[in-house]
């Protein structure tokens, strides 16, 4: 009967080892997804602040743009304006 109880002390033994390789495991898993948690927020900031840069880029584009088609405008309106003077000067 001695054996018994260092057979099941043997048992128990080799449990509790592989609990704690098991829990060593589970600790090593959840520092790295805390780390690659704390990357993914990092990464997320940045692409914030990205496209908000692209917002503020795409408005500035659309404003230069639409500054554009007014100044081709102006032109246009300022040249057949002087073709109309010119033409009704040769008229008189």
């Amino acid at each position: 009967m001695a054996q018994r109880p260092n057979h099941e002390g043997r048992r128990l033994n080799r449990l509790l080892a592989r609990a704690q390789e098991l829990a060593e495991q589970v600790r090593e898993t959840s520092e790295r997804v805390h780390q690659q948690a704390r990357e993914a927020h990092r990464l997320t900031g940045i692409a914030r602040q990205q496209a908000e840069r692209g917002r503020e880029l795409s408005k500035a584009g659309r404003e230069e743009a639409r500054a554009a088609v007014d100044w081709l405008k102006w032109s246009i309106d300022t040249a057949r304006n002087g073709e109309r003077r010119q033409s009704n000067s040769d008229e008189s």
